[in-house]
């Protein structure tokens, strides 16, 4: 079977012969191409695939969106870069909002040093951003991709990221402090405004729901001991439910991205709709020791992970790898909702030969 026809089996339900094996390397790929250090063949998006070919692995992330976004004439967005620094800001009739990033060389990646939202005021332009947002098809990019990638991968579709209100906030707007502040001294608007958000996204549902797409891949950047079990049930769950209600019956495949913390948060996937829990993290890094996963997960929902990320890095041996894999193979072998997947991203340093390992202890 090819490694499509075998995550495809998974998601149907159906026979495949042996685990699919389908990780996140854009990390790790990024690093070397900013290092200098990519062979040449793997450059450019015929490279990217055979850098999946290369190392055994089967590619799902990252395709161009099925949609895009383009804002009207009275919302402005700009970014401005500078030592290390990148600020993106809105301006608005109803005021302007702003983010600062800085850029961490030694992890090629971007901290938040200030949100776009620190107050309501601030909460509210973004409302008005978002409300007023136009989005239309494109289906063209994401099809030549998916076409390209062939019989080696199952091309995602990702909504916008985060796709709940309530994770935009905690993960990319406003942070764990601020959130939480809001939530508590505007209870009532806070949750009308992250209604209002909810309904202004909905387009971006449909475009999918209609793409050529198989597999839909809500990025949430979960961990269940930031977003917590009353939040996720009273704002994630019933806008989970919803969103896998439209792409189900539009004959999609669902997906989540929990790439931290899994207790509670996993044992409600199957409640929220989804088809499988992507990125699952588990003990030494996460939460939850292998032989719990099922346990917690249910027996109806797709277990894609296994493997942490740090696993790959240096910092564990060789024979620590091994042995989690071993466990993994022992406990999964005869599942067949599960998918060996990296939790969330094989890193920057980790070891080339570790990939290339996971595909040859799988056989």
């Amino acid at each position: 079977m090819t490694e499509k026809e075998l995550i495809l089996a998974v998601f149907n339900k159906t026979f495949h012969d042996r685990i699919p094996w389908f990780a996140d390397l854009s990390y790790l790929y990024g690093s070397m191409e900013t290092k200098n250090t990519l062979p040449d063949n793997f450059k450019g998006e015929c490279g990217y695939l055979e850098f999946h070919k290369e190392l055994g692995a089967g590619i799902c992330f990252y395709a161009p969106y099925p949609w895009e976004l383009k804002y009207p004439d009275e919302i402005s967005m700009w970014v401005t870069n500078g030592n290390n620094l990148r600020t993106t800001r809105y301006s608005t009739p109803v005021g302007e909002i702003s983010c600062t990033e800085q850029y961490l060389p030694d992890t090629f990646s971007w901290s938040i040093t200030k949100h776009y939202v620190n107050t309501i005021e601030d909460l509210r332009v973004m409302k008005y951003i978002c409300r007023h947002a136009k989005y239309k098809e494109n289906y063209s990019e994401f099809s030549r991709i998916s076409t390209l990638w062939g019989d080696h991968g199952l091309a995602a579709a990702i909504p916008v990221i985060p796709s709940s209100p309530l994770q935009k906030l905690l993960t990319r707007w406003a942070g764990v402090e601020n959130t939480i502040f809001l939530h508590m001294d505007y209870e009532d608007e806070f949750k009308d405004i992250l209604c209002e958000i909810e309904e202004a996204e909905l387009p971006v549902f449909d475009i999918i729901a209609n793409s050529p797409c198989q597999y839909v891949e809500f990025a949430e950047n979960l961990s269940s001991e930031i977003t917590g079990t009353n939040f996720f049930r009273e704002f994630n769950l019933p806008h989970y439910r919803k969103r896998n209600d439209l792409l189900h019956s539009a004959g999609k495949f669902t997906g989540i991205h929990i790439d931290g913390t899994l207790k509670p948060c996993l044992s409600m996937l199957s409640e929220c709709g989804f088809d499988a829990a992507e990125a699952v993290t588990p003990y030494p890094v996460g939460d939850i020791r292998i032989s719990d996963l099922r346990k917690e997960a249910g027996k109806d929902l797709i277990i894609w992970g296994g493997l942490p990320g740090a696993m790959f890095s240096p910092l564990y041996s060789e024979a620590d790898f091994i042995q989690h894999m071993e466990e993994i193979l022992q406990e999964f072998s005869d599942d067949p909702l599960f998918i060996l997947g990296v939790a969330d991203q094989v890193p920057p340093d980790g070891l080339i030969s570790r990939v290339r390992l996971v595909r040859e202890m799988l056989g």
